[in-house]
């Protein structure tokens, strides 16, 4: 799915990554940087003979790519994230939407990671065993789910660029019902993977509804 975005967003999207992978402290608590200059810092990357712009400027893209891979890092660092971005100014239905399939898309890749290597310790991954089986298959099912979540966030991006706000707005609710699944079966994974306390510290209880009350 990463084939849909161009190579300078797909660039922007590795530089992101390694900026992530290398922070030491993923969060922003007590920490003064926010969104705008984390983006400034990105941007400055991006170009560095050019006067970066503010993030209210930046591409909806870019904060795509950097939601997703700040929470690719930790979830939690891209809970905090798009907070900051929101109080530098209102997103509308279509931009929010976005950014919350990449934020989502982002967290699924953390609950991936973690999780493929708790099911590895336990041996799920030696067995076809039924129990087994349906544990590969929800790990599966997240890696699908993230790829289809940053496809969906590159086609309201698309949309926007384009300027067919009516489109994007059409296809809001659908997106946001999306990344509302995608947080269930996050949790669902992490709940029985990593165990009720990993899943409490590191993802937000508001981020989707329980499996439980999935229909």
């Amino acid at each position: 799915m990463d084939e849909f975005w161009t190579a300078a967003e797909s660039a922007f999207r590795a530089r992101a990554g390694v900026f992530f992978r290398d922070l030491p402290n993923p969060s922003l608590s007590g920490d003064p940087r926010s969104f705008e200059e984390l983006w400034r810092g990105l941007d400055g990357l991006a170009a560095e003979d050019a006067v970066p712009r503010p993030v209210t400027a930046a591409p909806l893209s870019g904060r795509v790519s950097i939601l997703d891979e700040a929470s690719r890092r930790d979830p939690r660092l891209g809970r905090e994230l798009l907070a900051s971005l929101e109080s530098a100014g209102p997103l509308a239905p279509p931009q929010r939407a976005a950014c919350e399939l990449g934020r989502q898309a982002g967290t699924a890749a953390h609950v991936i990671a973690a999780g493929t290597d708790a099911a590895r310790e336990r041996g799920y991954f030696s067995s076809i065993l039924m129990d087994f089986r349906v544990v590969q298959e929800r790990l599966a099912g997240l890696v699908a789910g993230a790829a289809l979540a940053r496809l969906s966030a590159c086609r309201l991006c698309r949309l926007l660029e384009k300027g067919d706000t009516i489109t994007a707005g059409r296809e809001t609710p659908g997106s946001e019902a999306q990344a509302r699944a995608l947080a269930a079966d996050i949790r669902a994974v992490a709940g029985s993977l990593l165990g009720p306390s990993w899943t409490a510290v590191r993802l937000a209880a508001g981020d989707g509804p329980g499996a439980a009350e999935r229909t």
